[in-house]
Parts: C-alpha cells; structure tokens; sequence
C-alpha cells in the first residue's frame, strides 16, 4: 500500500531560509495533503503514520505551518517591492 503524501513541518527559521522557488512548492506540497484521515483510504493504517511528519490538513499543525508559509512569502514579496 503506497503511504498518502506527508510533509515535514519546518520551523520560521527553516521557512525564512528556503528560496521563493521552495517556499511555492513547499506551499503546493502542504496543499496537496488529503483534508483528513477520516475521509482517506489510510485510516486502516493510521497507527503507523510516522508523528513526526503532518499527513493530513485536520492535524493541529497544518494551518499554522501553511499561515507561516504565506506570512514568509508576503514579507518577500514586500521586501521586493520596497526595492
């Protein structure tokens, strides 16, 4: 059985780091996790899902790491436009 798509959560300091390049496809990879276990075809397999690892959008994690995803990606963008 193929694992649903995961991400690893990076902290503000690992964000501010990435390039506006990874910064988008990190932001595509975070809105490409399924919206929950519920409703996935995982749930059978949900106690082997590694914690370290945000799987799906219903984990508490998500919308703080997608909201700092887009916080990251303005300040670049107004940092661009001040220039």
């Amino acid at each position: 059985m193929v694992h649903p798509r995961r991400i690893r959560p990076l902290t503000s300091t690992e964000i501010g780091h990435l390039t506006v390049e990874r910064l988008l496809e990190y932001r595509k990879q975070t809105l490409c996790l399924e919206n929950t276990l519920a409703a996935s075809d995982y749930i059978d397999i949900a106690q082997t899902l590694d914690n370290a690892y945000i799987w799906f959008k219903d984990d508490l994690r998500w919308q703080p790491l997608y909201d700092a995803i887009l916080v990251e990606l303005a300040r670049r963008q107004n940092s661009d436009d001040s220039e």
